[in-house]
């Protein structure tokens, strides 16, 4: 079972790996979002982070949402959801894995 870094590896999408968070930028969420669904990974959730200049991290727990036993909202709801999230969200940890 792969997990997020190793996949985003795989499909040669970018990210950043810091410490110990892989980062999608915000401009490359909805495609993300995308790729997770076009193949069929299993979607827990996501954390949002604003990524400042001098490489310091701040989670945003209030846009970080999860969802387990089936209940992941469709990829169109997830995509006007990140829509909605201030400026100061600038890259996201997206929580998936798939069985390769």
């Amino acid at each position: 079972m792969a997990k997020r870094r190793k996949i985003l590896d795989r499909w040669k999408f970018p990210h950043l790996q810091h410490h110990g968070v892989t980062l999608v930028a915000r401009k490359d969420a909805n495609a993300c979002v995308a790729r997770i669904f076009a193949d069929s990974c299993r979607f827990y959730g996501y954390d949002a982070f604003t990524l400042f200049p001098d490489k310091k991290i701040q989670p945003h727990l209030d846009w970080s949402p999860s969802w387990s036993g089936g209940t992941t909202p469709s990829q169109q709801a997830i995509m006007a959801e990140l829509e909605l999230h201030p400026p100061e969200v600038t890259h996201y940890e997206f929580v998936f894995e798939d069985d390769i």
